[in-house]
Parts: structure tokens; C-alpha cells; sequence
């Protein structure tokens, strides 16, 4: 990635995090922050929406290949579920201004980097169907409605993330609440659904 565009990217997230809104951003400003001359930023970006596009691209990126490598150790947490809600709140502590601007995005105004947000759920929730599948953690059921159940589960492990960066003294208790929502939800749907085969 151009130097350029990535203390633009950087820059407007330090911006956003700080409670501002995307379209609240002024070129200058940005550019400002960034140390650049306002008219670098149209050498890397068409818009402010494309630039939040990016970052949320980019934040997305980073939470299917982790959360996939966290599922896939063997070591340490026998827990899956703690496995890799672990790792989101070290991902999250780590990348502290990312995560709070991708949490606003993803309850803000429609825009671009709203829509890659929930494109983003979609895909980690497909990934932990079918990754739990392969490692048969998930009885039997209609895999339309388990992909229901852990769009329902990912929403609140991004909560949980933020609660997390509020106060990181809660992480056990973060944790063991993941996990019983997790066997609530599976425990619920195989009541709903007993004895189903998953669909192809």
C-alpha cells in the first residue's frame, strides 16, 4: 500500500474514533491529520465513503483470516467458542480506533462501508457453519436456520468486543457469556429442529 494512502487511512480513523462520522470529515482536516496536502487525497481515493469502504474492507479481512486460525489451533482453550472470542478481544485491544469505527459503521447511516460490514457478518457466519460442520461441533439441522442462529451469535461477539474495550477486566465473564449464548442458541435450535439433516 502507497505511504500516502495509508496515513489517510490511518488518519481518518484516528478522526472517526473519536466520535466523528465520515461524512462529518472535511478533506482538509483529514489531510491535516494525515500530514499530506489536501489534493493527495484524490490520488489514492475517489471519496470519503470509498476511503471507509477500505478501512472496513480491510478490518473484515482481518477478523475472517484470525478467527479462522483461531478455530483451526489445537492448543491451549479447549473451548472453540473462547478460542476465538479470545482472539477478537486481543484483535479488538490491538486495534482499538478500527474496531469502534467499524461498530459505529455498522449501526450508522447506510453507506458503502456499512454494506461490506454485513457482508463481512454474512461471510464469518458461513465460515463458522461450515468450519464447525467440518469439526462436527453442530448437530444436525437445516443449515438456513443455523446460518440464522450464528448471525445472531456474530452481532453479539461484535458487542461483546466493544463491552470488552470499555472495560478489559470483564474477559472471563465475557467469555463464559459467549459460549452460553453459543449452547443457548444450539441448544434452542435443535429443540426447534430435532432430528433434521443439514441441507446440502
Amino acid at each position: 500500500m502507497a505511504t500516502g494512502k495509508r496515513q489517510l487511512m490511518d488518519a481518518a480513523l484516528r478522526l472517526m474514533s473519536q466520535h466523528q462520522a465520515s461524512d462529518a470529515l472535511s478533506l482538509r482536516e483529514l489531510a491535516r491529520e494525515a500530514g499530506l496536502n489536501h489534493n493527495t487525497f484524490y490520488r489514492h481515493f475517489s471519496s470519503l465513503s470509498q476511503l471507509q469502504a477500505e478501512l472496513m474492507s480491510e478490518f473484515s479481512a482481518h477478523l475472517r483470516e484470525g478467527t479462522r486460525a483461531a478455530r483451526a489451533r489445537t492448543e491451549g482453550e479447549p473451548s472453540v467458542a473462547k478460542r476465538v472470542v479470545g482472539w477478537l478481544f486481543e484483535f479488538a485491544a490491538q486495534h482499538r480506533a478500527l474496531c469502534l469505527v467499524a461498530w459505529r459503521t455498522l449501526h450508522g447511516p447506510p453507506s458503502e462501508g456499512r454494506l461490506q460490514l454485513q457482508r463481512c457478518l454474512h461471510d464469518l457466519r458461513d465460515d463458522m457453519l461450515h468450519e464447525q460442520r467440518a469439526m462436527n461441533l453442530l448437530p444436525p439441522g437445516p443449515d438456513d436456520v443455523w446460518r440464522r442462529m450464528l448471525g445472531l451469535y456474530g452481532r453479539h461477539v461484535f458487542a461483546l468486543m466493544v463491552r470488552y474495550l470499555d472495560d478489559a477486566t470483564q474477559r472471563e465473564a465475557l467469555l463464559a457469556e459467549a459460549e452460553e449464548l453459543l449452547a443457548v442458541l444450539v441448544a434452542g435450535t435443535q429443540a426447534l429442529y430435532p432430528g433434521k439433516t443439514p441441507k446440502a
